[in-house]
């Protein structure tokens, strides 16, 4: 319970078909009534298909936040895993919380069920019985399919009550889907004699089945009658219309709703049964199905339209989050004024370990720690601030005082998650629900890109930086000094600039290196290095030009002398800190910069000078 009212959590997928749309904006109505509220989690991928309970789209379930909801419904024949369901189940009974499977068989669990099979005999029997047909034909679906295959007992039992013997020749495979069932549809095409009626398992087939035919001059139900099952919107305006059974969203929500007040109130392990409504039409040769025809025409036409403006708009955005440079882009990319339009409802929650440059989030095992909320449609300053989990969703108390339910998607990018999207609207419409997934799929590529991007630059700064600078002072190597040189040379505004080049070179290191150890003698290379970069002015160029000789060509005006002064003060003080001394010796000179710079020749001339500073140190030496 939040705010006093009561949470049911929906899990689901594919918001957008129109029997779960219908479905959803029904039930959420007679929530409404008694004081509950509606939270959905919905997938859009249909993970049962593909055999995959572990993708990242389905941890949109971890987000349900059992200790706060009051029931959970489950519609398993849409999830189509069952070891995801069984999970779900799990977990909402560890909380004490009651659920409610929609088409599903689970032990200690309230049922709400089909009778599919009743309804697929009315099919039949209307066909077989009314329509008088000789030549009896089953398209089934998937072949290990329950649904499919208690369809084809229906089948067998119809046809030999009226007289039948079944064989196989009387059976085909559609699958449930278009291109398998027209493959099914030409290989009887190819037979001697046809079918006087197909029965298909679902509606899709049939559809296919009388679009075959009539390509090739059979038409239904002149020459064939054709039946489908399921009830889709399609079914109703194909040509012809397809006889099928609906299983209604109203009377659908109504059951659910009675259950949820049942459970609400202590009752357990209720199961409740809804007959699937048979609708015979032209396909059978009955009258055409009348619906209203200009209610849905306007509405599949304005689905597809605001798809085709919504497309361009995600494919920028998804373009241009991912070329951004910093998060901050990104979130100006989400709240212009052209994608506005489209994420003004939503708000983004992103795993914070995805920013962490340094490691590649979607190849590395890596602990999840934060989330952060990157954007919110409440929030007109769209600053970024951690998410509070037991928050749910920022400015919850607004979203949940319209009514409307609260919709969570899954962000995911190379089979990872990466965070998750919150929808809300305030009204019932289809377009709205439609674009969600096309949104969050937007989202999931556009910033999956955008951490994958900076990551690759990332790495390529680190090899660029291991290629160009010895590995131990961290100075340009002598390759990467004379490419950085010719960029100077490039550049017209260092033509007829002052130049001065230092020449450094450390004191006594194979004394440090014979009485202290080499691991010394780095560390004082290694501290002249620093101290060299750190004296010398911004855009120095400064590089390891030999074992313990280093170099720094400083373009534009500059005292040498106070450069190097400073550097013996800053080596006074790291000796200290060493335990040991570090000093050098140095030797400068100065030009004007030019094309035809030589280099060897100033570098010649800044040595002589260092040579000179050797020698009187050797000379003024206590040994000599």
């Amino acid at each position: 319970m939040i705010n006093g009212k009561k949470i049911i959590a929906l899990c689901t997928y594919r918001i957008y078909d129109t029997q779960v749309f219908a479905f959803i904006e029904a039930l959420n109505e007679l929530l409404k009534k008694s004081d509950c509220r509606l939270f959905i989690y919905a997938m859009n991928a249909e993970i049962g298909n593909i055999g995959n309970s572990h993708i990242a789209e389905a941890s949109v379930f971890d987000l349900i936040p059992y200790d706060k909801i009051d029931a959970i419904v489950i519609m398993d024949e849409k999830i189509k895993c069952r070891e995801l369901v069984l999970s779900i189940i799990d977990r909402a009974n560890k909380n004490n919380v009651p659920s409610i499977v929609i088409d599903g068989d689970y032990e200690n669990v309230s049922l709400v069920k089909f009778n599919y099979a009743k309804g697929f005999e009315a099919i039949v029997r209307h066909v077989i019985e009314d329509h008088k047909v000789k030549r009896p034909h089953f398209m089934a679906g998937k072949r290990k399919s329950e649904f499919s295959n208690e369809r084809l007992e229906i089948f067998k039992k119809v046809i030999e009550e009226n007289g039948f013997t079944f064989d196989d020749s009387m059976l085909s495979y559609g699958d449930f889907w278009s291109i398998p069932s027209r493959t099914a549809a030409r290989k009887l095409l190819e037979r001697d004699e046809l079918p006087d009626a197909i029965i298909c398992a679902n509606d899709i087939m049939a559809i296919n089945v009388c679009d075959v035919f009539s390509s090739a001059g059979v038409n239904a139900p002149d020459d064939v009658i054709v039946s489908g099952f399921d009830g889709i919107d399609e079914a109703f305006l194909s040509t012809p219309g397809i006889t099928t059974a609906i299983c209604d969203s109203s009377e659908l929500a109504d059951t659910v709703m009675n259950v949820v007040s049942a459970v609400l109130q202590g009752e357990k392990n209720l199961v409740k049964w809804i007959v699937p409504s048979f609708i015979p039409n032209e396909s059978c040769g009955c009258p055409r199905k009348q619906i209203n025809w200009v209610s849905a025409v306007h509405g599949f036409n304005n689905r597809f339209y605001h798809h085709q403006d919504d497309i361009y708009i995600m494919q920028d955005l998804t373009s241009n989050i991912m070329a951004s440079d910093k998060i901050s882009d990104c979130l100006w990319h989400l709240s212009n004024s052209v994608t506005n339009s489209i994420t003004k409802n939503m708000c983004l929650v992103m795993e914070d370990a995805c920013f962490n440059i340094e490691h590649n989030y979607f190849l590395e095992d890596m602990e999840k720690t934060s989330r952060s909320v990157l954007y919110n449609g409440y929030n007109e300053d769209n600053v970024i601030y951690p998410y509070k989990e037991e928050e749910i969703l920022p400015h919850l108390d607004t979203v949940m005082a319209t009514g409307y339910p609260i919709i969570f998607n899954t962000l995911e990018y190379m089979s990872k998650t990466i965070g998750f999207v919150c929808y809300t609207f305030n009204r019932y419409d289809l377009i709205d629900y439609s674009r969600t997934p096309s949104l969050t799929n937007c989202l999931g590529m556009g910033f999956g890109g955008y951490v994958t991007i900076r990551y690759q630059k990332y790495l390529r700064d680190k090899i660029q930086k291991m290629y160009q600078n010895d590995a131990l002072t961290g100075l340009y190597n002598r390759l990467a000094f004379l490419a950085k040189l010719e960029e100077l040379k490039d550049a017209p505004q260092n033509t007829g600039q002052k130049l001065t080049i230092i020449m450094t070179d450390l004191n006594g290191l194979k004394l440090i290196n014979d009485t202290l150890g080499h691991a010394a003698g780095d560390r004082a290379i290694a501290t002249v290095a620093k101290v060299l970069k750190a004296v010398c002015p911004a855009g120095s160029l400064c590089v390891r030009f030999g074992g313990d000789e280093m170099l720094a060509l400083v373009p534009g005006d500059c005292n040498s002398q106070d450069i190097i002064a400073s550097m013996e003060a800053q080596l006074k003080k790291k000796s200290k800190e060493l335990g040991y001394t570090v000093s050098a010796s140095y030797g400068a000179y100065s030009t004007v910069f030019n094309e035809v710079l030589d280099l060897d020749k100033i570098i010649a001339l800044a040595d002589e000078e260092m040579y000179k500073m050797k020698k009187q140190m050797q000379n003024n030496s206590p040994e000599q």
